[in-house]
């Protein structure tokens, strides 16, 4: 057997598996929040409807939340923002503006 042929068929091989392997991806910074003023907290969109909150909101992101020194005003929030295992692929496929990503709000 030729060599060409065999090495084609193992980069494909190699590339597949790196692309499946998982990494943990986190929201970005830019992502879209709810700022509570009074209680100091931040609420993620799926989590509104339920949180406990006042009149003094604010939209923001998730870095002005972390330089305010905010806290998740729910477990619901502090879960719906944790980090996820994806592939590499899906990673990919995210940054390239291909597939959602699960925290575009």
């Amino acid at each position: 057997m030729k060599r060409g042929p065999l090495l084609g068929i193992f980069a494909v091989v190699v590339v597949a598996g790196v692309l499946s392997i998982p990494m943990e991806v986190g929201p970005a910074p830019d992502t879209r929040l709810i700022l509570e003023h009074t209680n100091k907290t931040y609420i993620s969109p799926p989590c509104y409807e339920q949180a406990n909150k006042t009149n003094n909101l604010a939209e923001a992101d998730i870095q002005k939340a972390q330089e305010l020194n905010y806290q998740p005003e729910s477990s619901c929030t502090a879960n719906s923002l944790a980090p996820v295992k994806q592939p590499i692929a899906s990673i990919l496929a995210q940054n390239l503006g291909i597939k959602q990503s699960q925290w575009d709000w």
